[in-house]
């Protein structure tokens, strides 16, 4: 539970206590706690994109879904405004993706 709480206030994975992000688009390359390194490699969220990607289509589903059955719109202006409100959560799942994919590391591999 600690772990899900850790997730979701974006902490680091080792400690479940340090801000993985030090700005909103910035994410700090440590663990200001534990000295965690973050980026271990280059290329190393390249996985990030598919939890993103993971993220990404049940939301956007969802929203268009939801204006289909409960605003009663046409399929085609559904995806339209359902594209354009997406673009607000961009970032925000920007930063959950990169955050999933270093606890599902650390899960897999924890000496890293």
């Amino acid at each position: 539970m600690r772990r899900f709480a850790a997730l979701l206030a974006l902490r680091c994975p080792r400690c479940l206590s340090g801000r993985v992000w030090r700005r909103f688009v910035s994410m700090n390359a440590t663990c200001p706690v534990c000295g965690f390194v973050f980026e271990r490699e280059s290329g190393y969220f390249a996985g990030a994109m598919v939890v993103s990607y993971g993220l990404a289509v049940p939301i956007l589903a969802a929203m268009v879904i939801a204006l289909i059955m409960l605003g009663g719109l046409d399929a085609v202006v559904a995806l339209i405004i359902g594209n354009t409100a997406y673009l607000v959560l961009v970032p925000f799942i920007f930063r959950y993706s990169r955050v999933v994919w270093l606890h599902l590391d650390w899960l897999i591999d924890p000496q890293r």
